[in-house]
């Protein structure tokens, strides 16, 4: 079994200066998976972002309406009895490939926005190792040869690189690929509360009290973003594919090989 799982997806679209999102985080949903979410939030606050969110089989999905970005988020979805000691990750990586594909076609569609000038996909990938020099060792066995990287017992490693490249699908575009190898330190907090409407005090008991895990990770990090345009982009979803091939095709190249990624320049 591959142990490299995805803790998630993300693609975002930045709007010209002169426009703004002609729809709510609620609306974007609702185009993009064709049901109502299971949780909106509407801000006051015209500045604050709007945010709504569903499942969509395995995954969390949501979206995020600003007046600067609009985001697409897909992770893990919170399973209904939470295991003891395990962090949330991605299983089943074609649906996370099957949804970030749905995305791009809705933007295919021209609804979401009237004008984009910068479009964005990120992708991390991670594998859960029981000490740092455990994860050392399972990520310099992804970072290619050619940067020198050698680690053995060190902490809170951080290696990123950028190899901009000139866009294959639109002429005249300029595309960054950021590439981000990190041994990371990730936790999850725990709060049990109690539940009802007792009207009597509840007195504190070791299960109220705030329980924290944490969790040592090897982790491979792609975002690849165009250099944002004067003028707006008329193809940003070919943009996003290209970008989705490109991340494909570097996850197998350093040896992630993961599931549902393999054969992504077939798909679409």
């Amino acid at each position: 079994m591959n142990e490299w799982k995805s803790s998630g997806g993300r693609i975002t679209m930045f709007p010209a200066p002169v426009s703004s999102p002609s729809m709510s985080a609620l609306e974007l949903y609702r185009q993009v998976w064709n049901q109502d979410p299971d949780s909106f939030q509407k801000q006051a606050n015209p500045l604050i972002p709007t945010v709504a969110q569903g499942r969509r089989g395995s995954l969390k999905a949501g979206s995020t309406a600003h007046p600067t970005r609009i985001d697409f988020t897909l992770t893990p979805s919170t399973p209904e009895e939470e295991v003891h000691g395990s962090f949330p990750l991605i299983q089943d990586t074609d649906l996370l490939h099957a949804e970030l594909l749905r995305i791009m076609e809705v933007i295919d569609q021209g609804v979401l926005l009237r004008s984009v000038v910068r479009v964005a996909l990120g992708i991390t990938f991670l594998a859960l190792k029981p000490s740092p020099a455990e994860a050392n060792r399972v990520l310099t066995a992804v970072i290619p040869d050619q940067y020198g990287v050698r680690l053995t017992d060190e902490e809170d490693f951080i290696f990123q690189i950028n190899r901009p490249y000139p866009s294959r699908s639109v002429e005249g575009i300029r595309m960054n690929f950021l590439t981000k190898w990190s041994v990371d330190r990730l936790q999850i907090l725990t709060i049990s509360l109690p539940v009802g409407g007792a009207a009597t005090p509840v007195q504190p008991s070791a299960s109220a009290t705030p329980q924290t895990e944490q969790f040592i990770a090897a982790s491979v990090y792609f975002d690849i973003n165009n250099v944002p345009t004067e003028t707006p982009l008329r193809q940003p979803s070919s943009l996003l594919r290209e970008a989705l091939i490109a991340i494909a095709q570097m996850q197998q190249a350093i040896g992630l090989k993961i599931e549902g990624f393999e054969n992504a320049e077939l798909s679409h």
